[in-house]
């Protein structure tokens, strides 16, 4: 979609970059700063230096002169399922008979190449009147644009009625459909609501499988179980202290994940100041009714919360996140999910084979038959994990190191250890930081040769990280789902509890909270390093739960 800015754009960089599209800009007023977001693919990503990114910033800063600029990156990538899922996203959140009808290669046929995204839609008559009429298209077609680095191409074709159909022969039921060609949806009860933001009644729409979801979408409807409920806040930037109206200083933010047993998904909402301690009640079970039939607050978790939201997936740094206008208990049918693809535990390890831990701690006289252990800790298997990788977006990042520690009981079982050699080259500055280079991982097993033992490790156990849910795991799920290997575990992540419970700390940088917990860290960005530390984190906060 030609705009003057690109026009402009185009002619003060002589068509330089035809690798970028205009996704958007936002204008801060009270800043004066001007932020432009581009769209370029997954591929034109890894040429795109720095030297062209001070460029564009450069012509940016040239359109508009007198203002702060800041250029933003957005990557996308597009094959014929991408690109057909976001259509049926699209069509399930704004029409759901023309949803329904587009289920097959005869009624929405797609083809991607390296400029263009080809789209052919043929539908019968009633249902062709319904696509034609107000802004369906225009809809579809600037959703499309804004969502990938293509040109979108649109073509309709009416396919003429049969005699025999009947005028109703396109109604749709969600009730009984849970997969629709490549899209797949869970079947939901809608219960009691726990937030929303504005007057949102209910949630009409299926939601996706969270596995699914790989790009930003301005109108998601996710579900799952929720876990790491956490609240925080942050400033309000019309506050003035002169205005009541203008509301507190601080707003409150409270930030949970989502897991329907494809995937989990980082998830953010933000109640009002009044509001906020039911909302964090309820995500946590603790708000339940009184005889009475009015709402009271529980000291103990009651119950598994599961929660279905509606709202925007967006990205930071590549990872995926969401942010929920509306929430609402309910119960899932997990009996509609079904997930094809999902390989057996392999039956023994092939590649990298756990060792025991060895204890390095003498007795004396005066210790106890075994070290105190927290309650916390019994009748659970813990798997804590690090990564050290290419690159620092989950999207694209390739595993050179992988270590992992079994804990069982609060004790110390085994260790899961190995470098990994990726499909590229190791950055230079990933080398310096990391100290792992081209020698290290030259004669080491590839992710798909670790993986199967990974995924063996880790069953049965709650996998433990630090940034976890916005880095390490994005990573092992993306290329899991690639193999077939399907992570379902729960998941706990050392950052988010830091900001829960270490609330004294200047910073939760894993080096940071080692250094003020006096947690032995000498190796900081080796993942076995990381490891130990990361455990040892755990231990303290698990003091404060």
């Amino acid at each position: 979609m030609d705009t003057k800015f690109t026009e402009e754009f185009k002619r003060i960089t002589d068509g330089a970059y035809p690798m970028l599209k205009l996704n958007g800009a936002t204008y801060d007023k009270k800043n004066n700063l001007l932020t432009v977001r581009f769209i370029i693919s997954a591929f034109e990503i890894q040429n795109f230096n720095d030297d062209k990114r001070e460029d564009v910033l450069n012509a940016v800063k040239n359109l508009f002169p007198g203002i702060g600029v800041d250029v933003q990156y957005i990557r996308t990538y597009a094959d014929k399922s991408v690109v057909k899922n976001k259509i049926l996203e699209f069509f399930n959140n704004s029409n759901q008979m023309l949803f329904a009808n587009l289920d097959n290669e005869d009624n929405l046929s797609i083809t991607v190449d390296s400029e263009d995204i080809i789209i052919a839609v043929k539908l019968k008559s009633p249902l062709m009147m319904m696509f034609n009429a107000g802004d369906i298209k225009d809809n579809l077609i600037n959703m499309l644009d804004r969502a990938f680095n293509y040109n979108i191409v649109l073509s309709a074709e009416e396919i003429p009625d049969d005699e025999e159909d009947s005028e109703l022969g396109f109604v749709f039921d969600t009730k009984s459909t849970s997969v629709i060609g490549d899209l797949r949806l869970i079947d939901v009860e809608t219960g009691r609501k726990v937030y929303s933001k504005g007057k949102i009644n209910g949630i009409s729409q299926l939601p996706n499988y969270i596995i699914d979801i790989k790009n930003e979408s301005d109108s998601a409807v996710l579900c799952g179980k929720v876990s790491n409920v956490s609240r925080r806040t942050y400033k309000n930037k019309k506050y003035n202290p002169d205005d009541a109206k203008s509301g507190p200083e601080e707003l409150p933010m409270i930030r949970f994940m989502l897991d329907d047993s494809t995937g989990k998904m980082d998830t953010v909402c933000f109640p009002r100041p009044d509001d906020a301690d039911t909302v964090e009640q309820m995500l946590n079970g603790t708000y339940a009714e009184d005889e009475n039939g009015s709402d009271s607050a529980n000291v103990n978790r009651t119950k598994d919360v599961y929660v279905i939201c509606s709202g925007r997936v967006s990205k930071f740094r590549d990872a995926l996140s969401f942010t929920a206008n509306s929430v609402f208990e309910c119960e899932i049918n997990f009996d509609s999910i079904h997930l094809t693809s999902v390989k057996p535990v392999p039956d023994r390890y092939t590649e990298v084979f756990p060792k025991n831990v060895v204890s390095m701690h003498q007795q004396s006289l005066i210790d106890g038959d075994k070290p105190t252990v927290n309650p916390y800790f019994e009748n659970k298997t813990f798997v804590i994990y690090d990564l050290e990788t290419t690159d620092r977006y989950p999207e694209s990042a390739h595993v050179i190191q992988i270590a992992a520690l079994k804990v069982v009981d609060g004790v110390e079982k085994q260790t899961f250890e190995t470098f990994v050699k990726p499909p590229i080259a190791i950055p230079d500055e990933i080398t310096e930081l990391t100290h792992i280079g081209e020698s290290d991982v030259e004669n080491a097993p590839t992710i798909e040769q670790v993986m199967p033992d990974f995924f063996k490790f880790t069953r049965g156990a709650i996998l433990v990280g630090h940034n976890l849910c916005g880095y390490d795991f994005p990573i092992i799920n993306r290329l899991s789902e690639a193999m077939g290997y399907h992570f379902d575990n729960e998941l706990l992540d050392t950052l988010i509890l830091a900001r829960k419970y270490l609330t004294e700390m200047s910073n939760f940088k894993l080096t940071t909270l080692s250094k003020s917990l006096k947690i032995e860290h000498l190796s900081a960005h080796r993942a076995d390093s990381d490891v130990f530390a990361t455990w040892h984190v755990l231990k303290e906060i698990v003091k404060r739960m």
